[in-house]
Protein backbone atom coordinates (compact mmCIF):
# COMPACT_ATOMS: atom_id res chain seq x y z
CA UNK A 1 0.00 0.00 0.00
CA UNK A 2 2.53 2.47 0.39
CA UNK A 3 5.02 1.72 -2.65
CA UNK A 4 1.61 2.29 -4.01
CA UNK A 5 1.08 5.75 -2.33
CA UNK A 6 4.48 6.65 -3.82
CA UNK A 7 3.96 5.87 -7.35
CA UNK A 8 0.84 7.85 -7.27
CA UNK A 9 2.48 10.37 -6.44
CA UNK A 10 4.92 10.70 -8.35
CA UNK A 11 2.99 9.78 -11.59
CA UNK A 12 0.68 12.78 -10.32
CA UNK A 13 3.55 15.26 -10.21
CA UNK A 14 4.55 14.28 -13.44
CA UNK A 15 1.26 14.48 -15.26
CA UNK A 16 0.34 18.07 -13.66
CA UNK A 17 4.23 19.19 -14.63
CA UNK A 18 3.75 18.18 -18.12
CA UNK A 19 -0.09 19.26 -18.54
CA UNK A 20 -1.58 22.48 -19.67
CA UNK A 21 -1.32 24.83 -18.55
CA UNK A 22 1.39 23.90 -16.30
CA UNK A 23 2.37 25.46 -12.23
CA UNK A 24 3.11 28.48 -11.77
CA UNK A 25 2.60 31.32 -9.20
CA UNK A 26 -0.01 33.38 -10.50
CA UNK A 27 -3.66 33.18 -11.58
CA UNK A 28 -4.74 29.92 -13.18
CA UNK A 29 -1.44 28.02 -13.05
CA UNK A 30 -1.19 29.09 -9.18
CA UNK A 31 -4.42 27.08 -8.58
CA UNK A 32 -2.52 24.17 -10.73
CA UNK A 33 0.62 24.45 -7.90
CA UNK A 34 -2.00 24.52 -5.36
CA UNK A 35 -4.30 21.64 -6.76
CA UNK A 36 -1.23 19.46 -7.11
CA UNK A 37 0.53 20.42 -3.37
CA UNK A 38 -3.49 18.74 -1.88
CA UNK A 39 -2.47 15.70 -4.10
CA UNK A 40 1.17 15.32 -2.86
CA UNK A 41 1.51 16.11 0.52
CA UNK A 42 -1.50 13.93 1.74
CA UNK A 43 -0.13 11.24 -0.25
CA UNK A 44 3.17 11.91 1.50
CA UNK A 45 1.82 12.08 4.78
CA UNK A 46 -0.26 8.42 4.45
CA UNK A 47 3.06 6.72 2.68
CA UNK A 48 5.65 8.44 5.40
CA UNK A 49 3.35 7.77 8.85
CA UNK A 50 2.50 4.63 9.22
CA UNK A 51 1.07 4.67 12.51
CA UNK A 52 -3.03 4.30 13.14
CA UNK A 53 -4.38 7.54 12.24
CA UNK A 54 -7.80 8.64 13.98
CA UNK A 55 -10.47 8.43 11.37
CA UNK A 56 -11.41 12.17 11.29
CA UNK A 57 -7.69 12.32 9.95
CA UNK A 58 -8.20 10.20 7.55
CA UNK A 59 -11.64 11.09 6.18
CA UNK A 60 -9.76 14.81 5.64
CA UNK A 61 -6.82 13.19 3.89
CA UNK A 62 -8.72 11.43 1.29
CA UNK A 63 -11.36 14.91 0.87
CA UNK A 64 -7.90 16.80 0.57
CA UNK A 65 -6.54 14.61 -1.75
CA UNK A 66 -9.44 13.83 -3.73
CA UNK A 67 -10.26 17.29 -3.97
CA UNK A 68 -7.02 18.22 -5.12
CA UNK A 69 -7.21 15.74 -8.09
CA UNK A 70 -11.09 17.06 -9.07
CA UNK A 71 -9.30 20.47 -9.46
CA UNK A 72 -6.55 19.21 -11.34
CA UNK A 73 -9.26 17.18 -13.74
CA UNK A 74 -10.89 20.09 -14.16
CA UNK A 75 -8.06 22.60 -14.98
CA UNK A 76 -6.10 20.40 -16.65
CA UNK A 77 -7.94 18.19 -18.87
CA UNK A 78 -4.93 15.90 -20.32
CA UNK A 79 -4.01 15.02 -16.85
CA UNK A 80 -4.07 11.59 -15.19
CA UNK A 81 -6.28 13.22 -12.53
CA UNK A 82 -8.35 10.20 -11.57
CA UNK A 83 -5.34 8.60 -10.38
CA UNK A 84 -5.26 10.79 -7.16
CA UNK A 85 -8.96 10.61 -6.47
CA UNK A 86 -9.26 6.99 -6.95
CA UNK A 87 -6.20 6.67 -4.48
CA UNK A 88 -8.30 8.99 -1.70
CA UNK A 89 -11.20 6.51 -2.51
CA UNK A 90 -8.82 3.54 -1.73
CA UNK A 91 -6.75 5.40 0.94
CA UNK A 92 -10.21 5.82 2.54
CA UNK A 93 -11.61 2.01 2.36
CA UNK A 94 -8.10 1.01 3.31
CA UNK A 95 -8.17 2.68 6.40
CA UNK A 96 -11.59 3.24 7.04
CA UNK A 97 -14.44 1.13 8.55
CA UNK A 98 -17.04 0.62 5.09
CA UNK A 99 -19.60 2.58 6.82
CA UNK A 100 -17.19 5.13 7.12
CA UNK A 101 -15.48 5.18 4.18
CA UNK A 102 -18.17 5.77 2.09
CA UNK A 103 -18.51 9.53 3.38
CA UNK A 104 -15.40 10.90 1.38
CA UNK A 105 -15.95 8.43 -1.22
CA UNK A 106 -18.73 8.50 -2.81
CA UNK A 107 -18.65 12.36 -3.16
CA UNK A 108 -15.10 12.24 -4.21
CA UNK A 109 -16.48 9.61 -7.09
CA UNK A 110 -19.35 11.68 -7.89
CA UNK A 111 -17.14 14.96 -8.27
CA UNK A 112 -14.50 13.16 -10.50
CA UNK A 113 -17.42 11.30 -12.62
CA UNK A 114 -18.36 14.98 -13.45
CA UNK A 115 -15.41 16.59 -14.20
CA UNK A 116 -14.07 13.64 -16.52
CA UNK A 117 -17.51 13.69 -18.41
CA UNK A 118 -16.89 17.72 -18.72
CA UNK A 119 -14.07 17.81 -19.74
CA UNK A 120 -13.53 15.12 -21.92
CA UNK A 121 -13.33 16.00 -25.42
CA UNK A 122 -13.16 12.46 -27.20
CA UNK A 123 -16.89 12.40 -27.64
CA UNK A 124 -17.37 9.68 -25.75
CA UNK A 125 -17.96 11.63 -21.69
CA UNK A 126 -20.41 9.57 -20.54
CA UNK A 127 -18.18 6.65 -20.99
CA UNK A 128 -14.98 8.24 -19.49
CA UNK A 129 -16.62 9.17 -16.87
CA UNK A 130 -17.97 5.83 -15.74
CA UNK A 131 -14.54 4.46 -16.46
CA UNK A 132 -13.43 6.93 -13.80
CA UNK A 133 -16.32 6.04 -11.39
CA UNK A 134 -15.83 2.45 -12.24
CA UNK A 135 -11.89 2.71 -11.11
CA UNK A 136 -12.85 4.01 -7.69
CA UNK A 137 -15.57 1.80 -7.38
CA UNK A 138 -12.92 -1.13 -7.85
CA UNK A 139 -10.24 0.22 -5.82
CA UNK A 140 -12.58 1.05 -2.99
CA UNK A 141 -13.67 -2.49 -3.27
CA UNK A 142 -10.12 -4.36 -3.33
CA UNK A 143 -9.03 -2.05 -0.67
CA UNK A 144 -11.83 -3.21 1.61
CA UNK A 145 -11.77 -6.44 1.29
CA UNK A 146 -7.67 -6.46 2.11
CA UNK A 147 -8.61 -4.65 4.97
CA UNK A 148 -11.22 -7.05 6.07
CA UNK A 149 -8.70 -9.97 5.17
CA UNK A 150 -5.98 -8.20 7.33
CA UNK A 151 -8.21 -8.05 10.61
CA UNK A 152 -9.55 -11.47 10.17
CA UNK A 153 -5.83 -12.21 9.94
CA UNK A 154 -5.08 -10.31 12.90
CA UNK A 155 -8.23 -11.83 14.58
CA UNK A 156 -6.45 -15.37 13.97
CA UNK A 157 -3.27 -14.70 15.55
CA UNK A 158 -4.74 -13.27 18.42
CA UNK A 159 -6.93 -16.73 18.82
CA UNK A 160 -3.66 -18.61 18.24
CA UNK A 161 -2.11 -16.75 21.19
CA UNK A 162 -4.91 -17.13 23.27
CA UNK A 163 -5.11 -20.56 22.33
CA UNK A 164 -1.36 -21.46 23.06
CA UNK A 165 -1.58 -19.48 26.33
CA UNK A 166 -4.87 -21.46 27.41
CA UNK A 167 -2.53 -24.69 26.41
CA UNK A 168 0.11 -23.60 28.57
CA UNK A 169 -2.04 -22.94 31.47
CA UNK A 170 -3.57 -26.57 31.33
CA UNK A 171 0.06 -27.96 31.10
CA UNK A 172 1.03 -26.02 33.74
CA UNK A 173 -2.19 -27.08 35.68
CA UNK A 174 -1.37 -30.50 35.46
CA UNK A 175 1.83 -30.41 36.02
CA UNK A 176 0.49 -28.57 39.74
CA UNK A 177 -1.68 -31.50 40.03
CA UNK A 178 0.84 -33.88 39.32
CA UNK A 179 3.33 -32.41 41.60
CA UNK A 180 0.30 -32.06 44.23
CA UNK A 181 -0.12 -36.10 43.76
CA UNK A 182 3.41 -36.90 44.13
CA UNK A 183 3.74 -34.32 47.19
CA UNK A 184 0.80 -35.70 48.89
CA UNK A 185 2.56 -39.53 48.02
CA UNK A 186 5.85 -38.40 49.77
CA UNK A 187 4.01 -37.10 52.63
CA UNK A 188 2.29 -40.22 53.70
CA UNK A 189 5.36 -42.65 53.04
CA UNK A 190 7.67 -40.19 54.74
CA UNK A 191 5.68 -38.91 57.98
CA UNK A 192 4.53 -42.32 58.33
CA UNK A 193 7.89 -44.15 57.76
CA UNK A 194 9.91 -40.98 60.16
CA UNK A 195 7.24 -40.50 62.59
CA UNK A 196 7.21 -44.57 63.35
CA UNK A 197 10.92 -44.15 63.84
CA UNK A 198 10.95 -41.37 66.02
CA UNK A 199 8.43 -42.79 68.34
CA UNK A 200 10.56 -45.94 68.28
CA UNK A 201 13.52 -44.04 69.40
CA UNK A 202 12.16 -42.32 71.97
CA UNK A 203 11.02 -45.61 73.19
CA UNK A 204 14.81 -47.22 73.07
CA UNK A 205 15.83 -43.43 75.13
CA UNK A 206 13.12 -44.75 77.60
CA UNK A 207 14.33 -48.13 77.94
CA UNK A 208 18.26 -46.84 78.24
CA UNK A 209 17.57 -44.51 80.80
CA UNK A 210 15.23 -47.33 82.80
CA UNK A 211 18.49 -49.60 82.12
CA UNK A 212 20.97 -47.17 83.08
CA UNK A 213 22.95 -48.12 79.98
CA UNK A 214 26.07 -45.72 79.00
CA UNK A 215 25.23 -41.86 78.95
CA UNK A 216 27.06 -41.79 75.49
CA UNK A 217 24.69 -44.02 74.06
CA UNK A 218 21.64 -42.29 75.67
CA UNK A 219 23.09 -39.23 74.05
CA UNK A 220 23.62 -41.08 70.93
CA UNK A 221 19.74 -42.69 70.69
CA UNK A 222 18.71 -38.66 71.53
CA UNK A 223 20.55 -37.24 68.91
CA UNK A 224 19.30 -39.87 66.64
CA UNK A 225 15.63 -38.79 67.38
CA UNK A 226 16.34 -35.30 66.90
CA UNK A 227 18.15 -36.00 63.71
CA UNK A 228 14.66 -38.06 62.46
CA UNK A 229 12.11 -35.27 63.65
CA UNK A 230 14.83 -33.05 61.76
CA UNK A 231 14.73 -34.91 58.66
CA UNK A 232 11.01 -35.13 58.79
CA UNK A 233 11.12 -31.42 59.11
CA UNK A 234 12.97 -31.15 55.82
CA UNK A 235 10.88 -33.65 53.88
CA UNK A 236 7.83 -31.60 54.72
CA UNK A 237 9.63 -28.51 53.08
CA UNK A 238 10.47 -30.34 50.13
CA UNK A 239 6.80 -31.58 49.90
CA UNK A 240 6.04 -27.39 50.41
CA UNK A 241 8.44 -26.87 47.66
CA UNK A 242 6.35 -29.64 45.59
CA UNK A 243 3.13 -28.28 46.26
CA UNK A 244 4.23 -24.78 45.56
CA UNK A 245 4.08 -23.56 48.89
CA UNK A 246 7.14 -22.66 51.02
CA UNK A 247 8.67 -20.40 53.90
CA UNK A 248 11.00 -17.90 53.01
CA UNK A 249 14.85 -19.20 52.67
CA UNK A 250 16.12 -16.81 55.09
CA UNK A 251 13.94 -18.67 57.92
CA UNK A 252 15.37 -21.91 56.92
CA UNK A 253 18.39 -20.71 57.01
CA UNK A 254 18.50 -20.12 60.08
CA UNK A 255 17.65 -23.04 61.48
CA UNK A 256 19.78 -24.69 59.09
CA UNK A 257 22.60 -22.55 60.53
CA UNK A 258 21.57 -23.28 64.07
CA UNK A 259 21.50 -27.04 63.14
CA UNK A 260 24.87 -26.97 62.09
CA UNK A 261 26.44 -25.31 64.83
CA UNK A 262 25.20 -27.59 67.34
CA UNK A 263 25.57 -30.79 64.76
CA UNK A 264 28.78 -30.16 62.88
CA UNK A 265 30.95 -27.67 65.96
CA UNK A 266 31.30 -24.88 62.80
CA UNK A 267 31.43 -21.45 64.23
CA UNK A 268 28.82 -20.22 61.46
CA UNK A 269 27.88 -16.44 61.14
CA UNK A 270 24.94 -15.73 58.91
CA UNK A 271 23.80 -12.71 57.38
CA UNK A 272 21.27 -10.90 54.89
CA UNK A 273 21.42 -7.92 52.91
CA UNK A 274 19.20 -5.89 51.16
CA UNK A 275 15.47 -6.44 50.97
CA UNK A 276 14.14 -9.44 51.05
CA UNK A 277 11.64 -11.13 48.26
CA UNK A 278 9.65 -13.96 47.44
CA UNK A 279 11.25 -16.50 45.43
CA UNK A 280 10.08 -19.63 43.89
CA UNK A 281 9.26 -22.32 45.55
CA UNK A 282 11.63 -24.49 43.51
CA UNK A 283 14.62 -21.63 44.03
CA UNK A 284 14.18 -21.87 47.86
CA UNK A 285 14.82 -24.81 47.84
CA UNK A 286 17.87 -24.92 45.41
CA UNK A 287 19.60 -22.48 47.66
CA UNK A 288 18.33 -24.04 51.31
CA UNK A 289 19.96 -27.25 49.71
CA UNK A 290 23.32 -25.47 48.14
CA UNK A 291 23.69 -24.05 51.82
CA UNK A 292 23.05 -27.57 53.19
CA UNK A 293 26.00 -29.13 51.28
CA UNK A 294 28.27 -26.56 51.31
CA UNK A 295 28.27 -26.33 54.97
CA UNK A 296 28.52 -29.72 55.31
CA UNK A 297 31.72 -29.38 52.97
CA UNK A 298 32.93 -26.88 55.18
CA UNK A 299 32.36 -28.83 58.57
CA UNK A 300 34.50 -32.15 56.25
CA UNK A 301 37.50 -30.24 55.31
CA UNK A 302 37.63 -27.51 57.18
CA UNK A 303 36.61 -28.63 60.38
CA UNK A 304 36.42 -25.86 63.29
CA UNK A 305 37.05 -23.09 60.39
CA UNK A 306 35.08 -19.91 60.79
CA UNK A 307 32.37 -20.11 58.67
CA UNK A 308 30.08 -17.25 57.13
CA UNK A 309 26.85 -17.73 55.80
CA UNK A 310 25.75 -14.66 53.56
CA UNK A 311 22.26 -14.16 51.53
CA UNK A 312 22.32 -10.91 49.61
CA UNK A 313 19.14 -9.70 48.03
CA UNK A 314 20.37 -7.31 44.91
CA UNK A 315 17.60 -5.86 41.92
CA UNK A 316 19.46 -8.50 39.88
CA UNK A 317 19.42 -11.28 41.44
CA UNK A 318 19.42 -13.17 44.82
CA UNK A 319 22.85 -14.79 46.29
CA UNK A 320 23.99 -16.64 48.54
CA UNK A 321 27.73 -17.19 49.35
CA UNK A 322 29.35 -19.48 52.07
CA UNK A 323 32.60 -19.18 53.03
CA UNK A 324 34.98 -20.46 55.23
CA UNK A 325 38.84 -19.58 56.32
CA UNK A 326 40.16 -23.16 55.97
CA UNK A 327 42.43 -25.14 58.27
CA UNK A 328 44.77 -23.95 60.89
CA UNK A 329 47.50 -25.80 59.48
CA UNK A 330 47.30 -25.48 55.99
CA UNK A 331 46.02 -27.51 53.83
CA UNK A 332 42.99 -28.52 51.91
CA UNK A 333 45.19 -29.65 49.29
CA UNK A 334 47.36 -32.13 51.95
CA UNK A 335 44.83 -32.74 54.40
CA UNK A 336 44.87 -32.72 57.99
CA UNK A 337 46.00 -33.94 61.11
CA UNK A 338 42.73 -35.79 61.38
CA UNK A 339 43.61 -38.03 58.70
CA UNK A 340 40.48 -36.64 56.20
CA UNK A 341 42.01 -36.27 52.51
CA UNK A 342 40.85 -33.01 50.92
CA UNK A 343 38.70 -32.97 48.41
CA UNK A 344 40.16 -33.41 44.84
CA UNK A 345 39.94 -30.12 42.29
CA UNK A 346 36.97 -31.95 40.18
CA UNK A 347 35.12 -32.02 43.08
CA UNK A 348 34.83 -28.64 43.27
CA UNK A 349 33.37 -28.55 39.82
CA UNK A 350 31.23 -30.61 39.47
CA UNK A 351 33.08 -34.01 40.04
CA UNK A 352 31.74 -34.47 43.50
CA UNK A 353 28.28 -35.98 43.41
CA UNK A 354 26.89 -33.48 45.84
CA UNK A 355 28.56 -30.83 44.32
CA UNK A 356 27.44 -31.67 41.00
CA UNK A 357 23.77 -32.13 42.20
CA UNK A 358 24.22 -28.84 44.08
CA UNK A 359 24.92 -27.41 40.78
CA UNK A 360 22.15 -29.42 39.01
CA UNK A 361 19.27 -28.10 40.88
CA UNK A 362 21.04 -23.74 40.80
CA UNK A 363 21.23 -24.59 36.81
CA UNK A 364 17.84 -26.08 36.85
CA UNK A 365 15.98 -23.22 38.40
CA UNK A 366 18.31 -20.69 35.69
CA UNK A 367 20.44 -19.69 38.28
CA UNK A 368 24.32 -20.15 38.38
CA UNK A 369 27.61 -21.70 40.87
CA UNK A 370 31.08 -20.89 41.83
CA UNK A 371 32.93 -22.89 43.50
CA UNK A 372 36.54 -22.78 44.35
CA UNK A 373 39.77 -21.47 46.74
CA UNK A 374 39.49 -17.89 48.27
CA UNK A 375 42.77 -17.34 50.10
CA UNK A 376 43.34 -20.10 53.00
CA UNK A 377 39.72 -21.18 52.42
CA UNK A 378 36.73 -21.96 50.09
CA UNK A 379 33.91 -20.08 48.63
CA UNK A 380 30.50 -21.51 46.83
CA UNK A 381 28.41 -18.55 45.58
CA UNK A 382 24.98 -19.47 44.27
CA UNK A 383 22.96 -16.98 42.20
CA UNK A 384 19.22 -16.70 41.24
CA UNK A 385 18.77 -14.32 39.05
CA UNK A 386 15.59 -11.64 40.33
Amino acid sequence: MHLALWVVMVSTALSAAQGRPRPGVTGERLVISLALAACVLPLALAALNRRRRPEAATVALSLVLGGGGCVLGFLQSGALTVVPVSAAVALAFARLRPGLALLPAVPLTVAITVVTACVSTSGNAFQEGVAAALLCAVLGAVCMFARQARLRHDQAELLLAELTDSREAQARAAAVAERTRIARELHDVLAQSLSALAVQLEGARKLAERDGVDPLLRQLIVRSGELTREGLSDARQAVAALRGDDAPVADQLTALVGRCRRDLALPITLSVAGEPRTLAPEANLALYRGAQEALTNAARYAPGSATTVVLRYTPQATTLTVSDEGRAAGARGDGGGDGVPAPPAEAWTGGGNGLRGMRERIERVGGRIHAGPAGEGWTVEMEIPA
